[in-house]
């Protein structure tokens, strides 16, 4: 039977009268002192100038990057660092035992065209057909799989030179308002597949033309000092998306982007994320896809200030697994539309007709937001499951939330609320930047 309630349980809470009996506490203490393996790399230096690379800004650089990998791969490891300058090149690859080191005022830059990738001008073109036949996605601009043991660090800067792909993605302006219209599928920026131990620190990644970092299937990934930065209106440009895997430590990272900032995709076990401060962009996430699970997660002391979401967990049917043990401490939130959001009935705008498979059925369950304040929302928030899937065993905790409309609760049973103090009142929430439509 579909369950619908408004506010009830929030409201019980305000008013001081009895609530259901507490849940079980969720427990996270596996992941308190989490602290990944990190990669173990030969000390031997290797410098990219003495492969042939200029930093002007001009020349293609990609022999120089890949005669350097292949010979760091030779020795059997080291440390490759990049010098100050810009460093444009094409796509390339890495190897294990490899620590990609940018020095300060070193930029490895993605050209700001497609003919340097060797793609048509999409103006030139007639059909999607046509896009189809001629046109090959690139790899991203730094990719590497099936690797051990690789570091991206230093004080450095990776660019996508996003801009001319935004230009004609599927949601630029010229696209959305254009039956016959053109579109480029774009490749993201850094993107390591299978790999045990890999550690990103105290870089900038900008302007990717999609997702910034993809950090897939990994065992013991250390993401920390991380800056992401693209415009806010920039289409689908993710910041941080791991998963699947296990052992995650994300931390002290400064992120300002066009859509999710930090996103646990497919599943993964033991995540530790914290210290994180976030402007615009989606906010802290899991999903949609959820289809491994996503299982022992903690994230703490974290800052998001005008991101259109603050805590969201996303998924629907066809791509769904179970999300549970969970918690949400100390975060402060201010000028967010939707606080917190636990929807299992959500709709990617890109693929609107999803199906999946339909045995994948998404849950929701033992989730433990606390300590949390929420200044100037929209929305207090949604917990949506679905008819078939109910979602369970919510506890909110010290929380206080000024909204101007209250919360949604749909296919859902009543959250337990402790110490939950709500101010409801139109006009509370700040004016926002609009997205370009």
């Amino acid at each position: 039977m579909k369950r619908s309630v408004f506010i009830t349980a929030l409201a019980l809470a305000a008013v001081g009268l009895a609530l259901p009996a507490l849940r079980a506490e969720v427990d996270v203490s596996a992941v308190e002192n989490l602290r990944p393996a990190r990669p173990v790399i030969p000390s031997r230096t290797f410098n990219l100038a003495d492969f042939g690379a200029v930093g002007d800004g001009h020349k293609l650089n990609t022999a120089a990057f890949e005669k350097a990998i292949a010979a760091v791969n030779r020795a059997g490891g080291g440390r490759l660092v990049v010098p100050k300058g810009v460093f444009v090149t094409a796509p390339f690859k890495l190897c294990s035992r490899l620590n990609l080191h940018l020095e300060a005022g070193a930029v490895i830059q993605a050209p700001d065209n497609f003919a340097a990738l060797g793609l048509p001008d999409p103006a030139t073109l007639r059909s999607q057909a046509e896009v189809h036949a001629r046109v090959k996605v690139p790899a991203p601009l730094v990719s590497g799989r099936d690797l051990h043991d690789v570091a991206l660090t230093g004080p450095g800067t990776i660019d996508g030179s996003g801009a001319h792909w935004w230009a004609w993605s599927e949601r630029a302006v010229r696209n959305r308002h254009e039956p016959d219209r053109i579109v480029y599928q774009r490749p993201n920026l850094v993107s390591i597949d299978h790999c045990e131990r890999l550690l990103v620190a105290d870089l900038t990644l900008r302007n990717s033309s999609k997702f910034h970092l993809v950090p897939s299937h990994i065992t013991d990934l250390t993401i920390e000092h991380v800056k992401v930065r693209a415009p806010f209106d920039a289409p689908n440009t993710d910041a941080i998306d791991p998963g699947p895997g296990t052992n995650f430590l994300i931390r002290d990272c400064d992120i300002d982007t066009g859509d999710d900032d930090i996103v646990i995709k497919s599943g993964g076990t033991n995540i530790l994320i914290e210290n994180c401060t976030i402007r615009h962009g989606h906010g802290l996430s899991i999903g949609s896809g959820t289809t491994v699970g996503i299982h022992h997660m903690l994230v703490r002391h974290c800052t998001l200030d005008g991101t259109d979401n603050g805590i969201r967990i996303k998924s629907m049917r066809g791509a769904g697994g179970p999300v549970e043990n969970i918690r949400y401490t100390d975060i402060r939130m201010r000028g967010v539309p939707n606080a917190i959001v636990l929807d299992l009935n959500y709709v990617d705008n890109n693929r609107p007709d999803f199906r999946g498979d339909p045995r994948k059925i998404p849950s929701i369950h033992h989730i433990l937001i606390d300590h949390v304040t929420i200044e100037g929302s929209e929305h207090a928030g949604r917990i949506v499951g679905l008819p078939e899937s109910l979602i369970t065993d919510i506890t909110l905790r010290d929380v206080t939330i000024t909204a101007e409309q209250d919360f949604v609760i749909q296919d859902a049973d009543q959250p337990v609320c402790e110490r939950v103090v709500r101010t409801i009142k139109p006009g509370v929430a700040p004016a926002r930047e609009k997205y370009r439509e």
